[in-house]
């Protein structure tokens, strides 16, 4: 066996020359040492080899430079464990070759298992209703006749809309339509609105709470009118047909294939 303060004393006294090399049986790197020992580089790299192999554990520097030996004492000698220390926080992580296999293995079949599962279907895009959206965008734009006559067709398409039977009290307070606002309001809370508190703030539906005692009795009353309200009439009759044909149409103008000037001259000449 190599002993490792021989080949430090050699590296450091005629490590030049790569006697240390030649003793540990290298002799190729040995070789080149010689080649170039006129010159400083041999030299201070067999320094270096003195400095490591001095701080060299014995473990280590047999695994490297008498392995052959270590086998032939000992030949059912498990395979030495690689020691890996590079995570941020200094930790060991130990792995054995055969756990290294073992874990590759299992990364492997998890990864067949996972590419062979059905992945799953994307949800149905919901229906667009071309009228509320276009109520909402006159709305904004502070055009209330034209988004209550939107808002009114969009009922065609879902008469249970809450949202919708909310923005058109609000429209009606604002027009100073009293009976209108009051029945939308209160279809709105029968067909699931509960912000109570956006009716009792908001301030499109200033005006209609304005209306008193009505107002108080209409919310005492569980947000009911105590009269029987007519529903409004003014709702178009569409077909499914010029539904569908709206919807289309608004598709198309979210997918960028119609102007917003065509998508109106459209829709009018469908109504008509």
């Amino acid at each position: 066996m190599k002993n490792k303060v021989t080949a430090a004393l050699l590296a450091f006294f005629i490590g030049g020359f790569g006697a240390h090399r030649f003793y540990l049986g290298q002799t190729g790197k040995g070789i080149l040492y010689l080649l170039f020992c006129w010159t400083p580089i041999p030299w201070i790299v067999a320094f270096i080899d003195f400095i490591i192999f001095l701080t060299m554990n014995d473990k280590d520097f047999n695994f490297k430079y008498n392995q052959e030996f270590i086998q032939q004492l000992y030949p059912h000698q498990q395979a030495p464990t690689v020691i890996i220390n590079n995570n941020p926080q200094g930790q060991q992580q130990q792995y054995g070759q055969q756990q290294y296999g073992q874990q590759q293995r299992q990364q492997q079949q998890q990864a067949r298992q996972q590419q062979a599962q059905p992945r799953p279907r994307p949800a149905p895009t919901p229906k667009v209703d071309p009228f509320q959206k276009a109520g909402d965008e006159k709305y904004q734009d502070y055009d209330f006749d034209g988004a209550i006559r939107d808002y009114l067709r969009s009922l065609n398409v879902k008469a249970t809309n809450p949202g919708v039977h909310f923005k058109l009290g609000c429209l009606y307070s604002v027009m100073e339509q009293t009976d209108s606002a009051f029945f939308h309001l209160q279809k709105a809370v029968e067909q699931g609105f509960y912000d109570f508190d956006k009716i009792q703030s908001h301030d499109h539906l200033a005006f209609l709470r304005s209306q008193q005692p009505t107002f108080d009795d209409f919310v005492s009353n569980g947000y009911k009118f105590g009269g029987d309200l007519e529903e409004q009439e003014d709702k178009l009759e569409l077909s499914e047909d010029i539904i569908t044909q709206l919807e289309r149409l608004a598709k198309m103008k979210d997918a960028g294939l119609l102007t917003e000037d065509e998508f109106k001259a459209q829709k009018v000449k469908l109504l008509r």
